[in-house]
């Protein structure tokens, strides 16, 4: 009989250890806002236009081009003229310094792998340089910031298609020499402004974006909050469903209510020392980081990665949480907004009432 119940006492020991076994996976899930901007700017601008200083020859270079049409800040509304923000841009001509022709040699194999021969292709490799950069103003005439798009003394590297002799390589550069410049031109410039309109983006646009990250969700069965920690997730991932970048958050914070009490729940109720119930406040805490960054409550965001990093699971993760969440609390003071969420009417922005002729 003794024997019996140290058996079972010891079949239910090892069921109880078992079932409070504690494994966590990543579960995905979008989250969308609008990316503020990096740089001060007075946040009533909203409108820009772009002037161009160019050659004549970079010109003839580029007809059937829209150079306007190739600078786009993303959130802002584009102007003929008197925007609040000027961008002058100068293109250099470009310099064609070095022409080769290349080879390309093709091993040739059989089904079996078995070298059977060699193929040689050629090509034209120009070596040119180009020189842009671009200096923008306020419609008052104040600096706003100055940026090179392309340095004389870097060097770029242009490729020509491939031919099958070296005679025909020569040839193309011999005929087709005045139609291979104008390619290159037409390149060096759409790098440049693109780089422009890529960095007036990321300095002081408004772009609305989606992005995938996770969530640390229960996966051991046998756990008491197995269910219930699905069932947040599931409440979770469909209020994430219904964020949008240009509307207001409040529809999602109220769905999200009742997954952060549940989280909060989490970790009054494992209070212990054991590794099982530090895996379960570690996920509490991780997952209400994410929950209030993509809230943009980075305050909050900030207190979850500080118990995170005391928790002694994981403070490396604690630290990153708290990195993100400081760099979002600084863009807001920077830029004087309070969240990542609102509307991007752009067609309804308007130029200032009053321009300067400092223009």
């Amino acid at each position: 009989m003794k024997k019996a119940c140290t058996l079972l006492f010891s079949i239910l020991s090892t069921y109880f250890v078992f079932s409070q076994r504690v494994d966590l996976d990543k579960y995905n899930f979008n989250a969308s806002y609008v990316e503020l901007p990096k740089m001060v700017i007075d946040t009533s601008f909203k409108t820009y236009f772009v002037e161009f200083d160019a050659s004549s020859a970079i010109l003839r270079d580029l007809e059937h081009l829209d150079l306007q049409e190739m600078v786009e800040i993303e959130g802002w509304r584009k102007l003929s003229n008197k925007g609040h923000v000027k961008i002058f841009t100068r293109l250099e001509d470009v310099f064609v310094e070095n022409v080769d022709v290349k080879e390309r040699v093709e091993v040739l194999k059989d089904k079996n792998g078995k070298e059977t021969g060699k193929r040689t292709y050629y090509y034209l490799q120009v070596v040119y340089s180009f020189a842009a950069d671009a200096k923008v103003s306020d419609y008052k005439g104040n600096s706003v910031t100055t940026l090179t798009l392309a340095n004389r003394d870097e060097r770029e590297t242009y490729n020509s298609q491939e031919f099958s002799s070296l005679i025909e390589a020569s040839l193309y550069y011999k005929f087709r020499g005045l139609d291979f410049t104008k390619d290159i031109g037409k390149r060096a410039v759409r790098n440049a402004l693109n780089y422009l309109g890529n960095t007036m983006t990321y300095n002081f646009g408004y772009s609305a974006r989606t992005v995938t990250d996770f969530l640390w969700i229960l996966d051991s069965k046998r756990h008491p909050e197995y269910d219930a920690h699905r069932r947040a997730w599931m409440t979770f991932k469909q209020a994430m469903f219904q964020m949008n970048a240009e509307e207001s958050l409040e529809e999602v914070k109220r769905s999200l209510v009742p997954v952060i009490d549940y989280y909060e729940k989490i970790k009054k109720n494992y209070t212990s020392r054991s590794k099982g119930d530090r895996k379960l406040r570690y996920a509490s805490c991780f997952n209400l980081a994410k929950i209030y960054y993509y809230l943009d409550d980075p305050d909050s965001a900030m207190r979850q990665a500080g118990e995170l990093m005391i928790n002694e699971f994981d403070e490396r993760d604690g630290r990153r949480l708290e990195a993100i969440a400081t760099e979002l609390k600084n863009v807001f003071r920077q830029s004087k907004f309070n969240t990542r969420h609102f509307p991007l009417n752009t067609e309804n922005y308007a130029a200032p009432q009053t321009v300067s002729v400092r223009q």
